[in-house]
C-alpha cells in the first residue's frame, strides 16, 4: 500500500517528471557535445554575452574553479573565446564564438520544442497557473533547512 502511495505522490511524480525530462534533454544535448553542467554558461551568455568570470559564477550561484574549468572546456571545443576587458587588462571578457553562437541556437531549439512537447495539451491559462504554482514552490523549497534538525529534539540544545 505505502508503495502505491508513494508512487502517486506530487512528490513522486515531480521527481519522475524531472528526471525523465533531464535524462532526454542530456541525451539530445550529448549529441552535440554538451554537458548538461555546460549548459547553463551557454545560455547565460547566449542571452548576455561579455561577462567576467566573476559575473558569471554570481549569475550561475556556482564557485569560481567550477566557471574555470567550464570556460576552458568549451574554448576546447571553440564554443568560447576570451577577451581583456578594454578598461581593466586584469579582467577577461568571456564571449560565444560563431560556433557557440550556432550551438546555442540549436540549443534554444531543442529545448524550445521539449517544452512545447512537455506542455502540450495544457492551455494558456494552466500553463500560467503551472508557472505561479512552480514559483511558489521554488520560495517554499528555498525554505527548507540543508540540515536536518529531527535528531536534535530533546537532546538538550
Amino acid at each position: 500500500m505505502l508503495e502505491k502511495e508513494m508512487e502517486n505522490s506530487i512528490q513522486s511524480l515531480f521527481m519522475e517528471i524531472t528526471h525523465q525530462y533531464f535524462v532526454k534533454n542530456f541525451h539530445q544535448l550529448s549529441q552535440w557535445g554538451i554537458h548538461p553542467g555546460q549548459l547553463p554558461m551557454l545560455w547565460l551568455l547566449g542571452t548576455k554575452e561579455g561577462l567576467s568570470q566573476k559575473e558569471i559564477a554570481e549569475r550561475l550561484k556556482v564557485k569560481p574553479p567550477t566557471v574555470t574549468m567550464t570556460i576552458r572546456r568549451l574554448e576546447k571545443m571553440n564554443l568560447l573565446s576570451r577577451q581583456q576587458d578594454e578598461k581593466d587588462q586584469r579582467v577577461s571578457r568571456i564571449y560565444l564564438t560563431d560556433e557557440g553562437k550556432e550551438c546555442f541556437e540549436k540549443i534554444r531549439g531543442i529545448l524550445h520544442r521539449n517544452e512545447e512537447l512537455m506542455f502540450r495539451g495544457f492551455d494558456e491559462a494552466e500553463i500560467c497557473l503551472m508557472r505561479r504554482f512552480f514559483k511558489q514552490i521554488l520560495e517554499n523549497v528555498k525554505q527548507i533547512s540543508i540540515e536536518d534538525n529531527s535528531d536534535k529534539k530533546g537532546k538538550g540544545k
